[in-house]
């Protein structure tokens, strides 16, 4: 997504958000340009534009760090590569990395130790010269899409699957599914043409907007490999200095203001999205298989260790809180083995009630 933001003594400049037109990330970071154009009087506009208008998905960091555009919009766990503690930051393996739901996640980089540990992470330990906010929390994240129910890991096994980059695929690699990772908008062209069997985008809002329905007609909720996804802005670091210190002031607040309308935009986005793929897109749901759950938390916790032994920084990330939990806690109070299959991670809003109608306003 393209921008354009004014202020001085800056020149116009290109500014780069990686989402894709109509989805509700780009509704969302369309609403956080207009509350920083506002409330700084017209001096910082913000201009929304499709993905790869200028580089591609997995360049965006790069390209925000080098100043060939300003800012940028991506996931923190997609710089896995950069660094793995990346990952405890966007998808910690449903809690197995810091212990954490996604409300916990939020207070701990907004009022603990998190805050600083992310920006170390950046500037420190990848080494970029950028500044970053947690603007868009869109967890927790579905099981996937299927062509076909899946009954037990075996056959899921069998299966192409797309999933997200970092820590969770390396968990379903661990327990032998076969991972294929894109940016998503490669992901309807690739299950066209076979290259995947299933996948897994977001949640219902997100996923409806790709068009997953109009290749697969079966859908999990039930997937652990994200209950915590938060989507990041990205500023220069010498665009940012620049800055006067009440524009920097409003970006903030800006990104804080979104954190809070992302969450409650989601309950009812994911709610109307899931509505109209079960009764006006002819997607069935179907539960997770039995044997996933403690495959995937032991699968977890073997890339978790295996971090934490040898990587000193993800040890610091993963346990610097007196609070986190043990790895293999997916929610907050409790342990994935005595949550019953029905109630496990599902997205935020896509809670199922029995009866022929759904609310459009379904609290997980």
């Amino acid at each position: 997504m393209l921008t354009k933001r004014m202020f001085p003594p800056l020149s116009n400049k290109n500014v780069y958000r990686r989402v894709f037109g109509g989805s509700p990330h780009a509704e969302l970071l369309q609403r956080f340009a207009d509350n920083v154009e506002n409330m700084s009087n017209g001096r910082v506009k913000i201009e929304v534009l499709p993905d790869g208008a200028v580089v591609g998905t997995h360049q965006i960091l790069d390209a925000v760090n080098k100043g060939l555009v300003e800012m940028g919009f991506a996931w923190t766990h997609f710089w896995t590569g950069k660094n793995p503690a990346a990952g405890l930051f966007s998808a910690p393996l449903s809690g197995a990395g810091t212990g954490l739901d996604q409300l916990g996640h939020l207070s701990w980089m907004m009022q603990g130790e998190g805050k600083d540990l992310y920006k170390e992470l950046y500037q420190k330990k990848i080494g970029f010269d950028v500044v970053a906010f947690q603007a868009i929390p869109d967890g927790r994240e579905a099981l996937g899409w299927f062509k076909k129910p899946i009954k037990s890991m075996a056959e899921f096994r069998k299966l192409k699957f797309r999933s997200p980059p970092g820590l969770p695929g390396q968990a379903y690699t661990e327990i032998g599914v076969s991972v294929v990772s894109m940016p998503g908008v490669e992901i309807m062209p690739a299950a066209e043409r076979g290259v995947i069997d299933a996948g897994e985008w977001i949640n219902p809002a997100a996923d409806l907007a790709l068009g997953f329905h109009d290749i697969f007609k079966f859908y999990s909720l039930q997937g652990l490999h994200q209950a915590i996804d938060v989507g990041d802005i990205y500023i220069n670091g010498k665009v940012w200095r620049k800055m006067p210190k009440d524009l920097q002031a409003i970006i903030e607040v800006a990104a804080k203001a979104s954190v809070i309308e992302s969450l409650t935009f989601f309950v009812k986005a994911n709610s109307e999205a899931l509505q109209i793929l079960l009764t006006e897109k002819g997607v069935t749901l179907f539960d997770a298989p039995s044997d996933y759950p403690p495959q995937f938390v032991k699968a977890a916790n073997t890339v978790i260790e295996r971090y934490m032994t040898d990587k000193p920084f993800f040890k610091k990330c993963g346990a610097v809180d007196a609070q986190v939990r043990r790895p293999g806690r997916a929610l907050q109070g409790g342990d994935l083995e005595a949550v019953p299959a029905h109630g496990r991670s599902r997205p935020e809003g896509a809670q199922i009630k029995t009866g022929k109608r759904l609310s459009p306003w379904l609290f997980p």
